[in-house]
């Protein structure tokens, strides 16, 4: 039994040895080459994590509400070292104090009661361009001309704002908190 297992265990180790992350070599005439592979990491930040609709205690119904900054309320930057193409997913809208009491994200714009719309804005975008955020994830996209949301390299960014669509019924006196997610996904 221990002959198999060092066995296996010398198989596995001269398995890794072409996949050392950096390997010397010298060619017999003084020169010496070093190869270095690297591993690529993925990742993404959000300088905002929260949106409160400002300038108004409550929001009304049947009412569009935009963040402050329309293109420019959250900048994503690429955090990692490849190329990464970014992603959105929304959710339903769920009271604080009840999370089984809820609005339903819209997944056609349209609201109704208890139903409620959002959309994002990239900056730089078609003018007043918004592009509906469902709950099935989905790759960012420029409406002008549908091309991929991208964040090339380590520190690129990219900012965006959101719009939302309140239900045309309600019941009021709630804190509703929805959920936005944003990934990023090799390109």
């Amino acid at each position: 039994m221990k002959i198999r297992v060092i066995t296996i265990l010398l198989a596995i180790i001269l398995a890794a040895i072409p996949y050392l992350p950096v390997v010397a070599e010298d060619d017999g005439n003084g020169t010496t080459t070093i190869t270095m592979n690297t591993e690529a990491v993925m990742g993404v930040s959000l300088d905002q994590a929260e949106w409160r609709v400002e300038g108004e205690e409550d929001v009304s119904l049947n009412t569009t509400y935009k963040t402050d900054l329309p293109a420019s309320w959250c900048t994503i930057t690429n955090t990692g070292n490849t190329n990464v193409t970014i992603f959105i997913k929304g959710d339903d809208a769920k009271w604080v104090s009840d999370p089984s009491k809820k609005w339903t994200l819209s997944s056609t714009g349209n609201n109704g009661k208890n139903i409620y719309a959002l959309w994002y804005h990239i900056k730089g975008d078609t003018a007043d361009s918004y592009t509906l955020v469902s709950k099935d994830l989905a790759s960012m996209k420029w409406t002008r001309d549908a091309e991929l949301l991208n964040l090339a390299k380590h520190s690129d960014t990219q900012q965006f704002g959101l719009k939302l669509l309140t239900p045309t019924q309600f019941i009021g006196g709630r804190t509703m908190e929805a959920q936005i997610t944003i990934s990023a996904v090799a390109a």
